[in-house]
């Protein structure tokens, strides 16, 4: 019998965390409708709390949000108005953990019911303990905004300990470089009460070795306990979901390098009538059209990185007709062109 694999990294966004910043953005005077148009998503799919949507159609979603608002700093200012409900259980049960050591585990080991974009991790330095995030996205806009907001709300964890004797939160570290407005400096201190630093080996929270192990303020052992069993079982059943996306995406793979991709003949590959394809991946947040794009779009991102084909051979590759539709396209999805995306990616070696 065939294991159901983990998902993989860059697929997926929680609904019920999509609709919790659609919110968010509504208090900002953004109009929902209009961007989620814009994104490509419908009522429907954030209808469901328990839901998902595909991390492209997040992705253009931060982009019409940042266009509408002009605000290049829209990942700081969502994550200081964002409710620990926004991340469902795993945002509860990390209040109720013993301490930050607890908490930080067991996001390590629940991140997947909120998101596959990134991947926790604690790494050890003399003096710090660095509670990093990687994002697995190709989108260097998006990449700013989502680990700004993902650090911003780990820290509002990190702070819920209080002890005189030292700070918990040492120093910030981001991948990225800084805003090309030094007034937008300022803002990064307010929201993380501590030096931020940029262009860093990896994005992190800087933190007391001693801080994980002090008490968080809200602990509750016996609550914990039962939203664990909760996430257990939510998780597993996203990991049996998931399996069919992953076997789609095989599929659809396959039919690319044949140059014969549709969606009637990934329904008889996988044994199903197109119309039940259709109801199982709509189950999973996504439909046929978001996980060819969500394919493609990773296909193309590994080729122009390698800097051995030309763009025109890459659209022909992707079953582009021709080459200025898959610019495009590309544009529609990542926010430059495919020229743009390889002069600011260092090039690999590897075809």
């Amino acid at each position: 019998m065939h294991n159901p694999a983990p998902p993989p990294l860059g697929d997926y966004v929680s609904a019920g965390l999509v609709a919790q910043l659609i919110d968010l953005g509504r208090a900002q005077g953004l109009e929902a409708a209009t961007l989620q148009a814009e994104a490509g998503i419908s009522p429907e799919q954030i209808a469901n709390p328990d839901g998902w949507l595909p991390a492209s159609a997040v992705e253009r979603l931060v982009h019409s949000a940042m266009r509408a608002s002009g605000n290049s700093q829209l990942g700081l200012t969502l994550a200081h108005r964002t409710a620990p409900s926004a991340f469902g259980v795993l945002g509860y049960m990390a209040q109720t953990c013993g301490n930050l050591q607890d908490a930080l585990d067991m996001i390590n080991r629940y991140e997947r019911l909120v998101s596959d974009i990134g991947f926790t991790s604690l790494r050890h330095e003399p003096g710090a303990a660095l509670w990093c995030w990687d994002c697995k996205t190709s989108n260097p806009e998006f990449l700013r905004q989502a680990t700004e907001y993902i650090l911003a709300t780990f820290a509002s964890l990190a702070r819920m300990i209080r002890f005189p004797d030292s700070p918990t939160l040492l120093a910030v570290r981001l991948r990225h470089a800084p805003p090309a407005d030094p007034a937008l400096l300022g803002r990064y201190p307010t929201v993380f009460h501590c030096p931020v630093y940029f262009n860093q080996p990896e994005s992190a929270l800087v933190l007391s070795p001693i801080a994980l192990s002090r008490p968080l303020s809200h602990a509750n052992a016996g609550l914990h306990q039962a939203l664990e069993h909760h996430a257990s079982r939510l998780l597993q059943q996203r990991k049996t979901m998931q399996s069919l996306r992953d076997q789609a995406k095989a599929q659809l793979a396959l039919q690319l390098r044949q140059g014969n991709a549709s969606r009637e003949l990934l329904a008889e590959q996988l044994g199903m009538s197109s119309r039940s394809l259709h109801r199982q991946l709509q189950k999973d947040g996504i439909n046929y059209r978001d996980l060819l794009d969500e394919l493609r779009h990773e296909q193309a991102c590994h080729l122009l990185q390698g800097r051995q084909l030309s763009i025109e051979v890459i659209a022909q590759r992707l079953g582009f007709q021709e080459s200025q539709s898959f610019s495009r396209w590309f544009r529609r999805l990542a926010g430059c062109t495919p020229g743009e995306y390889q002069r600011a990616t260092p090039g690999q070696t590897g075809g």
